[in-house]
């Protein structure tokens, strides 16, 4: 089985970069997925660099659409509040966002990554945004537009994403996360997953460390747990049972 283990937030900040690249050096992980808009974007992207180089293989950059957290890259009204920072609404469902603003800040979001000469991996939400159904019509739209796999993150979505052309793994996990991000949970998700005969899995991860800004920012604190506990794993062989890849391994 072929399993791409991602760890969101990337550009979160530079405790959250510092862990999720020793993930990647650690063999941990093969793809991350970059929050663009966030002040510490730049330090991700030249860590990433650095240690492509340094390890000689690539960990997969995708995109973190995000219209939640941080400043927004084109300030649009009905995103932002008054400091042109994201609204995170109570609820996303039933929150009422403009289409097109969504795309533009989206796309934006895009193109400012692909400006760094990245060849992105492929896309995933932050928050879940993407059940708005506005957000979901966008994120589907702009993967289509520029040919990007999608995180999967429901069975309803599938077929959404199959007629659209959307390209995702066959199957995808958020059950390693936060109080149940253990040894025993990630062990079922891939004995589990292989006992069905899946040919491609993706688990959503959170490292990192977190330092005392970073606490104020983040109701997510179990990252350096989670990420301990993956180096636990790797050391009881468990990552043998699978194919560690990246998204574009999964369709090259």
């Amino acid at each position: 089985m072929k399993v791409v283990i991602n760890s969101d937030d990337f550009g979160f900040s530079r405790c959250i970069n510092k862990g999720i690249i020793e993930a990647f050096n650690e063999g941990l992980i093969s793809t991350t997925t970059i929050m663009i808009n966030m002040p510490c974007a730049e330090n991700a992207i030249n860590l990433w660099k650095e240690n492509n180089k340094l390890q000689n293989k690539e960990l997969g950059l995708g995109l973190h659409f995000n219209i939640t957290k941080g400043p927004s890259l084109l300030g649009l009204k009905s995103l932002v509040d008054e400091n042109n920072n994201f609204i995170k609404p109570n609820n996303f469902q039933t929150h009422k966002y403009l289409k097109n603003d969504v795309y533009e800040e989206l796309k934006a979001q895009i193109e400012k990554l692909l400006s760094y000469g990245v060849i992105i991996d492929h896309a995933d939400c932050h928050h879940a945004i993407h059940a708005n159904e506005t957000v979901r019509e966008v994120t589907t739209l702009l993967c289509k537009e520029y040919n990007l796999p999608l995180r999967c993150e429901h069975p309803l979505l599938r077929e959404i994403y199959d007629k659209k052309g959307i390209k995702r793994t066959e199957n995808f996990s958020m059950l390693f996360s936060r109080k149940n991000a253990t040894k025993e949970v990630f062990k079922k998700v891939i004995d589990e997953n292989i006992n069905q005969g899946i040919n491609s899995l993706e688990i959503m991860t959170h490292l990192g460390y977190l330092d005392e800004e970073t606490k104020k920012e983040t109701t997510y604190i179990t990252r350096e747990e989670e990420l301990n506990t993956l180096r636990e794993l790797k050391k009881e062989g468990i990552y043998n049972k699978f194919k560690l890849v990246r998204y574009k391994e999964l369709f090259s």
